[in-house]
């Protein structure tokens, strides 16, 4: 076993997965102002409050980290995560975002600055955000953490806050915008008909499920279990072998296997790391059903870790949180993403990814605000927004209602349940499920008692309602 404060930080992991495989079922400078007006209007599909189209005009801010050349933000990562992680990397997808925009002319007539980067050495994140309030005071915090003490200090600092969503600390404060609305960790399904559809897509019927032995794991396990008892019977499945029993630094998944064998498991999820789901994917290999099981990894979206245990991993069907970078043709705001990583040498990672489109979000929250972006206003004019998704990176986020938890009411809820797949072929991501254009299988996230088809869906800046989705076919 590892120590007392790694057990904690994959506690913390497992969050990811219980998150994306469904918890348990239950039902200071001065210039010219800028021009336009501060009212409420629609601009391309989104909704702003500053009518006007010019961003490179400035005034006299009082804003903290606001001077009259630069906006200064900072961050706060897991650099030293014992889970090995590369949260860090977030830093890099912000600098790349800042330094496009930058290099147009900035904003309000400002550079765009990273100018702290924390290490919160993955157990100390309270301190951290507490010596990011006192000494940096930025503008903005942009978080990336296995966990996320210092939230309530950043809530009530009331900092603007972006960053990577897999902390149930980002429910709940105005002023936090992560990259995905907050998710439900627990009391209530999150995407219940991603599993089973799965499973019938990949024709399998017999479900395994493994998972630590911590209680984010066992929400996880339960909700598998239970999604897979609610519909199976429509996808002709059911599960056959689970196992929440094993603890974490677990190396020896023979006994896991053995039963899977004997049982005919042709279909596996598993609550635990990337790690973990190697270790058990090269056990299968060893004891020969690698070939004849599908496993499903909800925590997987890492090209270079997937190249380098190909062999094991094969076929292997993949959840991203985002519109993978593999789908074709790449909406607007990936391409541009793919477009400056090719010509900058920025890594193609997740967490680049997910640092760039945070540092967007900043971007164009300060665009719907207008040239006087004080706190106070920045806050009042996103939570206008009903309808965000990064040019097409993410499910629509609507910021009336998606800060609180889904737990507490099916009216937080997004109106699509969503997911974007892939499948793992010769160490490489290839899109599952997709249609061209169309990359995102979407249920309607109001019917979650309900079997349902699934559909292809892209979004955009165009606001569309599910229903109209599919009455488009």
């Amino acid at each position: 076993m590892r120590s007392s404060s790694g057990k904690r930080a994959v506690t913390i992991a497992v969050t990811i997965v219980v998150a994306l495989l469904g918890s348990a079922c239950s039902n200071a400078g001065s210039g010219k102002s800028g021009s336009g007006s501060t009212s409420s209007s629609v601009v391309g599909g989104t909704v702003t409050t500053f009518g006007g189209s010019s961003f490179s005009t400035d005034q006299k801010v009082d804003a903290q980290g606001v001077t009259a050349t630069e906006i200064d933000v900072a961050s706060v990562t897991s650099k030293t995560s014992v889970l090995g992680g590369q949260d860090a990397k977030l830093n890099d997808g912000i600098k790349a975002y800042f330094d496009l925009v930058d290099s147009k002319g900035g904003i309000y007539g400002r550079q765009l600055k990273l100018v702290s980067e924390r290490d919160d050495i993955q157990v100390n994140d309270l301190a951290t955000v507490e010596a990011l309030l006192a000494q940096d005071k930025p503008y903005a915090a942009f978080v990336a953490t296995d966990g996320f003490s210092g939230a309530k200090k950043l809530a009530a600092a009331g900092v603007p806050t972006f960053g990577w969503n897999i902390n149930a600390d980002w429910a709940g404060p105005k002023n936090f915008f992560p990259n995905v609305a907050p998710v439900c960790f627990a009391g209530c399904p999150l995407l219940p008909h991603i599993l089973p559809t799965l499973v019938k897509a990949s024709g399998k019927h017999k479900v395994g499920v493994i998972a630590y032995n911590v209680p984010q794991a066992a929400g996880c396990l339960n909700g598998a279990n239970a999604t897979m008892k609610k519909f199976g019977v429509d996808v002709g499945a059911s599960v056959v072998f689970s196992d929440g029993s094993i603890g974490f630094g677990n190396t020896d998944w023979s006994a896991q296997v053995s039963q899977m064998k004997d049982k005919g498991v042709d279909f596996l999820v598993t609550c635990t790391d990337g790690n973990a789901d190697d270790a058990i994917a090269k056990e299968m290999v060893r004891q020969g059903i690698n070939d004849r099981v599908t496993f499903y990894h909800a925590n997987l979206y890492d090209a270079a870790f997937v190249k380098a245990n190909a062999k094991e991993l094969e076929g292997g069907i993949v959840l991203a949180q985002i519109s993978a970078v593999e789908q074709t043709p790449a909406p607007p705001g990936v391409q541009e993403y793919l477009d400056y990583a090719h010509a900058h040498q920025l890594e193609i990672t997740e967490l680049t990814m997910q640092g760039w489109i945070a540092a967007r979000e900043l971007v164009d929250a300060l665009k719907a605000t207008g040239p006087n972006f004080t706190w106070a206003n920045l806050i009042g004019a996103w939570n206008q927004q009903k309808w965000y998704t990064a040019g097409g990176w993410l499910i629509p986020v609507d910021w009336t209602k998606q800060h609180t938890d889904p737990a507490q009411g099916d009216q937080y809820r997004s109106d699509f349940e969503c997911g974007n797949f892939l499948k793992i072929h010769d160490g490489k991501f290839v899109p599952f499920l997709a249609k061209p254009g169309k990359p995102w299988v979407c249920f309607d996230g109001h019917k979650l008692d309900t079997w349902q088809t699934p559909i292809n869906v892209s979004f955009g800046d165009t606001p569309f309602t599910y229903a109209q989705a599919k009455a488009q076919g």
